[in-house]
């Protein structure tokens, strides 16, 4: 799987510009949000409690000010992803301490055969761990701009 893959997963309908929210339960919630008007997945609450519960077992902002929130829900017939920016970052209880600015939220079926969940996950941490490809994806204008910077070499 490579990043092309991966972001075949999201689509604008899903992909937050400029996060409005100020803190962790705002970016979570305003994510889902995006994820149930973008999807079949029509639960708003379940899916943001499962987020949460989630994240109380460790913060998924892994840093340097990416997070990845994520889960598994019947509710998901295939992997989604909704992905947010967050130009000025937000607190997120990242390992490092510092404030989060991109945010890819994955949601997967419990059944997930070839493991497409981790495989994109991995593959976005792997991207992630680029600075200049994390700092022009902060600058990309645009859903389209945004995809560009992480698909080019």
């Amino acid at each position: 799987m490579d990043i092309k893959e991966v972001l075949q997963l999201t689509s604008p309908d899903r992909f937050i510009p400029e996060l409005a929210a100020k803190d962790k339960e705002g970016v979570l919630a305003e994510m889902t949000d995006a994820l149930v008007a973008g999807s079949p997945i029509g639960d708003k609450e379940t899916i943001l409690e499962m987020l949460k519960s989630r994240e109380s077992l460790g913060s998924t902002a892994v840093g340097p000010g990416v997070a990845f929130p994520h889960g598994r829900t019947l509710a998901a017939q295939d992997l989604i992803i909704v992905v947010a920016r967050s130009r000025k970052g937000v607190p997120f209880a990242s390992m490092d301490g510092e404030p989060t600015h991109l945010f890819f939220m994955l949601i997967a079926p419990p059944q997930d055969t070839g493991n497409q969940y981790i495989r994109s996950l991995a593959v976005l941490t792997e991207k992630m761990q680029d600075d200049a490809v994390r700092e022009a994806a902060l600058r990309a204008d645009g859903y389209e701009a945004f995809c560009k910077v992480l698909t080019e070499e």
